[in-house]
């Protein structure tokens, strides 16, 4: 693939989230999209086949940020707490970009066979996997064992993801004047206080 390639893919691709998040995914053309990416139509089934197979190259892109899909490429993983925190920091940056548009496609599953069906792929794949690294985790001690690594992924995400996503719904309704990146740091301090069980956890 060029470089002109790549940029045009990655123009329909963010004028493809741009216009789910705004319209939803069922009332988004092809035509639209194009036309805000800046190219034909033609190009765009050349390159995705269909609006279903530009949901499926974003919801890629995606998987690329999203914490229960990266871990077995962290570098360390037997340092618990410096793994989880990089997977903590990939979810926040994951939902403070696509968040919205996320947020808007979780509702539109609700009424949409392609949504549900890929939403239905990735999302549970991504707490698979995180709780398949805690469930490691407690078996080397470095994590409590009378919590349920599911109750853990559940805490985990609700502490990163989601609390950026809440946000940008509610629209700064609690915007106490502290920077997402300080916000998420003490979340996932409470987080780890909570699951670890070694001081140095």
């Amino acid at each position: 693939m060029t470089a002109a390639e790549r940029e045009t893919g990655e123009a329909i691709l963010r004028a493809a989230s741009e216009l789910f998040g705004e319209r939803g995914y069922k009332a988004t053309t092809t035509r639209a999209i194009a036309e805000r990416a800046g190219v034909n139509e033609v190009t765009l089934f050349r390159r995705f086949g269909s609006k279903r197979g530009i949901l499926a190259a974003l919801g890629d892109s995606w998987a690329k940020r999203m914490a229960g899909l990266v871990v077995g490429a962290v570098p360390d993983p037997k340092d618990t707490r410096g793994t989880l925190e990089a997977l903590a920091r990939l979810e926040v940056e994951q939902a403070e970009s696509s968040g919205g548009v996320a947020m808007r496609l979780a509702m539109d599953a609700a009424s949409c066979e392609d949504v549900a069906e890929w939403m239905g792929q990735g999302l549970p794949a991504n707490f698979a996997g995180l709780i398949t690294y805690l469930t490691e985790r407690q078996a080397a001690g470095d994590l409590r064992t009378d919590i349920d690594p599911r109750v853990m992924a559940e805490a985990f995400f609700a502490l990163t993801s989601q609390v950026v996503m809440s946000r940008q719904v509610l629209g700064g309704v609690n915007d106490y004047e502290l920077p997402m990146s300080v916000v998420s740091g003490q979340l996932f301090d409470v987080f780890m206080r909570g699951v670890g069980m070694r001081e140095e956890i």
